[in-house]
């Protein structure tokens, strides 16, 4: 009996040894490290991918609007960030933008916003992109300029290619964006009182790409690859265009010195107006009718409501039924003599006769391709009436006396009724 004790124990013993054994060996090949994990969006933030940007901008003092589309323009002197990529809808902005900006206004664009056809031909800034041919217009120039610009964008030609639009930035494999160095050139009147003018810039940018004012820019910052963000003037207003993708996204805006570039490229300052456009939304159809021709629709509701009920299964009929009842027989002795008066008995027979065949027509096959005698054979058999009787009072051009037509008109509608109550038979 001890024997198998002491088995037992050496087995529970091997079995917490080998546990302890793995354990150990997990322990240490391990390490535990404490990760930060950022919590997603919530509120506001997760559906406004500005609103980072824009409550900074608000915390400065400046007033910010937000509408869901172009409709209308921002007052004079105001900023105007436009993001969204539908905003050329109606062909009638495109001009009135011009117009604004002419006047004073200040638009504020990603660079890759310049490839809408309606802006490229009027903004004092242009992107130049060495891996595509220069184009047509170009080549117009002069001969020397475009061997020399040729000549300095051959190591542009080697870089990557156009990045993703900034709707989808992550393609580039890592969360974080890369950090580089900018700073604002001497040519230019830096953006902060305090002189600084270097700054940490982290976010994605295409090399591949490069910003050049038509005229002396009013305000540049510029990278290892040449300008981050630039501003040129037109005409009394301004266009400030931003080359690294999603700079003012929420997950982007509060990195290295995007902040401080973010409020440069935006002016914004106490007192000022800051608009961002960053969809072309549009109400329900059912909600913006109603709101626009409430009165017509009620007014086609009501209509169709009425054509629906008038045309609608009713519970009984349109008007009373009749009560049914028979003629007394002074209405029959009179109505009989006016027409016998007016018409002749002959005509009161051929009434009858038309009533019986009428009738026969429905109850008896072929009733039409039948002659007299054959008619009046079949009606008496039908009736089992006297078929030479009845071939008698269907002879229409027999003279009758006028004692013999009572009879004869009671002979042809008993034939009539009798046939009526018989069920129909089939045609052919």
């Amino acid at each position: 009996m001890s024997k198998w004790l002491n088995r037992d124990l050496l087995a529970r013993a091997l079995v917490v040894a080998l546990v302890v054994g793995i354990v150990a060996w997990l322990a240490s090949c391990t390490e535990w490290v404490d990760v930060d994990v950022p919590l997603p969006a919530r509120g506001e933030a997760a559906k406004n991918h500005l609103y980072a940007t824009q409550q900074l901008v608000r915390r400065l003092g400046a007033t910010v609007a937000t509408p869901h589309d172009l409709s209308q323009l921002p007052p004079p002197r105001a900023t105007l960030l436009l993001t969204s990529w539908y905003w050329d809808l109606f062909p009638e902005r495109v001009q009135r933008l011009k117009s604004w900006v002419d006047s004073g206004g200040h638009l504020v664009i990603y660079a890759g916003s310049m490839t809408h056809e309606q802006l490229r031909d009027w903004l004092p800034i242009k992107r130049l992109d060495p891996a595509r041919k220069a184009s047509k217009d170009d080549k117009k120039g002069d001969a020397d300029a475009d061997a020399d610009d040729d000549s300095d964008d051959d190591d542009d030609t080697k870089a990557k290619p156009v990045a993703a639009p900034a709707s989808a930035p992550r393609i580039f494999g890592s969360n974080e964006p890369p950090c580089r160095d900018a700073v604002e050139p001497d040519s230019v009147m830096p953006a902060y009182a305090d002189g600084s003018r270097h700054f940490r810039i982290c976010a994605y940018a295409n090399t591949g790409w490069k910003l050049q004012s038509v005229s002396a820019a009013l305000w540049s910052l510029d990278g290892p690859s040449g300008p981050l963000m630039l501003r040129a003037a037109r005409g009394k207003g301004e266009v400030t265009v931003i080359l690294p993708w999603a700079l003012l996204d929420n997950d982007r805006v509060l990195k290295g010195d995007n902040s401080l570039a973010a409020v440069a490229a935006l002016q914004a300052r106490p007192g000022a107006d800051v608009w961002f456009i960053a969809e072309e939304a549009r109400p329900p159809f059912l909600k913006w009718l109603w709101q626009e021709a409430w009165v017509a629709v009620l007014l086609g509701a009501t209509a169709l409501a009425l054509v629906l009920w008038r045309g609608a299964r009713r519970f009984g009929p349109l008007m009373a039924t009749p009560a049914e009842g028979r003629r007394s027989m002074a209405e029959q002795i009179s109505g009989t003599a006016q027409f016998l008066r007016r018409r002749g008995p002959e005509a009161l027979l051929a009434a009858q006769i038309r009533a019986l065949e009428t009738v026969a027509r429905s109850h008896l096959r072929q009733y039409d391709k039948l002659d007299r005698i054959q008619r009046a054979t079949a009606i008496g058999q039908a009736t089992g009436l006297d078929a030479a009787a009845l071939g008698l009072a269907l002879d229409k051009s027999l003279a009758r006396r006028r004692v013999d037509l009572p009879a004869t008109l009671e002979l042809l509608e008993t034939a009539r009724r009798l046939l009526a109550q018989r069920e129909r038979s089939p045609r052919k």
